[in-house]
């Protein structure tokens, strides 16, 4: 058996250089980091438009928080058979600007950290079909539209599982995932189900990714079951009986094709079904580039419509949600691009009017390179929203009730500035890269 390759403080001060340029071959870092200052129109601190009920908003000039996210990987070791053993570190660090308000994620001037992923890993696997075994916690399954930072798919959790195995008409994943304390929601915006050693929430989610279809395309299945193992509590007498909540199933297929309009095309269509929550989900992301103006494009649309209800013997509530939206981004010379982005958001809830918000901004970017993904990038911006009445008036589901995963800046701060209008701005500037 080959040697393992075994880097450490001990081992470099006992072996000196050769084995420090070992400990820098074993280690990788790359990571995403997000952050930016601004003032809204009126006066006073940026705030982001977005539409409660919606499942998303368009991101350029629109983002009220702080994400920094560097990730560490170490390899461990490395044996005869190709294999690659190690482990997986990143610390995260995430800030809203709603500072003071309950409904944020509110630190004052600290930059709290906490451990976004921890896992172990071994990948390459002669006995799992060249796939990737993997245990721990960690970013999970996620399938993003980047324009409007739309997570499609996301499991992000504690577990372990199988990963990418090799079927030759696919590659196969597998997890089983639950988080030792409490778990998030079995559904959307449904309370998070109780934990305890009588009852623990659980994720089975699966996927089959790279089904050849046509020249440059293929498609991707998702699946999952979300459930619960209960037993009652026997510590009392007679035994307490312990409560089940509605399990649920969902089934997604993504289709996409490379090289079109010199970018690529993805098609999707997602169903969740269970006793307390039903959705069904249809979506195009296409991204493109016209050579002549040196100009990159993004557009996306989709229709989700959903109902919930907390228990069984309620009655259900509807929220639909529409949105198209666009971005170009244009190389002016050298480092210098110019960026235009515009969405537009409906809503329409269980009763009253569909709500609607159009949001615009202009952006001037310097870059590392000549591609609309170089990075890192530096932006100055300016955005204008303009929504309807319905959703000025609707306290619940309207426009300054920014309860959108994406969003977390707070219910209130909007309200603060633009309650009395149907339009407003804000202006800054960012700083991004991922590498």
């Amino acid at each position: 058996m080959k040697h393992f390759a075994r880097c450490g403080v001990l081992a470099l001060a006992l072996s000196g250089v050769s084995q420090l340029a070992c400990a820098i071959d074993q280690l990788e870092f790359h990571g995403y980091l997000r952050a930016g200052i601004g003032l809204n129109g009126a006066g006073g601190g940026q705030v982001c438009f977005g539409l409660a009920g919606a499942d998303a908003k368009y991101r350029l000039g629109n983002e009220c928080d702080y994400s920094i996210e560097p990730t560490f990987t170490g390899r461990i070791a490395s044996p005869a058979d190709n294999s690659s053993w190690g482990i997986t570190l990143m610390p995260k660090v995430y800030r809203t600007f709603a500072n003071g308000s309950a409904n944020a994620d509110s630190f004052g001037d600290e930059l709290p950290v906490s451990m976004g992923q921890i896992y172990l890993f071994g990948e390459n696997l002669p006995q799992l079909l060249n796939g990737r075994l993997w245990g721990g916690r960690r970013y999970y399954d996620r399938l993003q539209t980047n324009i409007n930072d739309h997570y499609l798919e996301v499991e992000d959790g504690d577990g372990v599982g199988i990963e990418d195995m090799n079927l030759g008409f696919g590659k196969w994943s597998v997890a089983w995932l639950m988080n030792p304390n409490n778990d998030r929601p079995l559904v959307n915006n449904m309370p998070a189900p109780s934990s305890s050693v009588n009852k623990k929430p659980y994720r089975v989610t699966t996927r089959l990714t790279g089904i050849k279809t046509i020249d440059e395309g293929a498609l991707q299945i998702w699946a999952g079951f979300y459930g619960q193992s209960v037993s009652d509590d026997v510590s009392t007498t007679p035994p307490t009986p312990v409560n089940k909540d509605p399990s649920m199933w969902r089934l997604a297929a993504y289709h996409t094709i490379n090289g079109v309009l010199k970018g690529s095309n993805m098609v999707g269509m997602k169903v969740e079904n269970s006793e307390v929550h039903k959705l069904w989900r249809v979506v195009l992301y296409q991204t493109a580039f016209v050579d002549s103006i040196a100009t990159s494009f993004d557009f996306t649309t989709q229709y989700r419509s959903k109902k919930d209800r907390l228990t069984t013997g309620d009655d259900w509530l509807k929220n639909d949600w529409f949105t198209i939206g666009g971005r170009s981004d244009t190389r002016i010379s050298g480092p210098f691009r110019f960026l235009i982005e515009y969405g537009h958001d409906q809503v329409k809830p269980q009763s009253g009017s569909w709500l609607r918000l159009d949001k615009l901004t202009l952006a001037g970017a310097i870059s590392a390179g000549p591609d609309a993904s170089s990075r890192p990038t530096f932006r100055v911006f300016y955005t204008y929203a303009k929504w309807n009445e319905a959703a000025r008036q609707d306290a619940v589901n309207g426009v300054y009730n920014l309860a959108i995963n994406q969003n977390r800046d707070g219910t209130n701060t909007l309200r603060q500035v633009y309650g009395d209008s149907t339009s407003g701005s804000s202006f800054g500037v960012q700083a991004e890269a991922w590498w």
